[in-house]
């Protein structure tokens, strides 16, 4: 039997527009994408992308927020991690992170680096985190 692509339905992409701009003060607007969806503000201070492997994995491809280190990331994974086990997804990877900001995000939410797309650089480790879902 073959599997139907998972998707974010109205409801999910209702929500998480709705905690993004609560916690951002911006009007936020969605795109679907064929595996996901990209959230933004019309000025382009808000932006994030969530994209679906089927059940497989969820991926963080995008992230950046006018208000930093104010706990909108952290709601943002509150709602993601929900999203996981509702569906089964096992897995949530945050892809390409660039900064040690963020990897000191991802570590002290426990996401560990893949060593197969991560690299050393200086004092922190630069490329995708993954966290597996309980």
């Amino acid at each position: 039997m073959e599997k139907k692509q998972l998707r974010f339905s109205d409801g999910d992409i209702s929500r998480l527009t709705q905690l993004l701009e609560g916690c951002e003060g911006v009007r936020v607007r969605c795109r679907r994408e064929m595996s996901g969806i990209w959230l933004s503000s019309d000025g382009s201070d808000m932006e994030l992308r969530l994209l679906l492997l089927m059940n497989f994995r969820l991926t963080v491809s995008r992230v950046l927020f006018a208000h930093r280190r104010q706990g909108t990331m952290t709601k943002v994974l509150g709602f993601l991690e929900n999203f996981c086990k509702e569906h089964n997804i096992p897995e949530i990877v945050i892809q390409s992170v660039e900064t040690k900001e963020m990897s000191n995000w991802c570590q002290k939410n426990h996401f560990q680096p893949n060593p197969s797309a991560s690299i050393q650089i200086h004092d922190f480790i630069m490329g995708d985190y993954r966290k597996y879902i309980e």
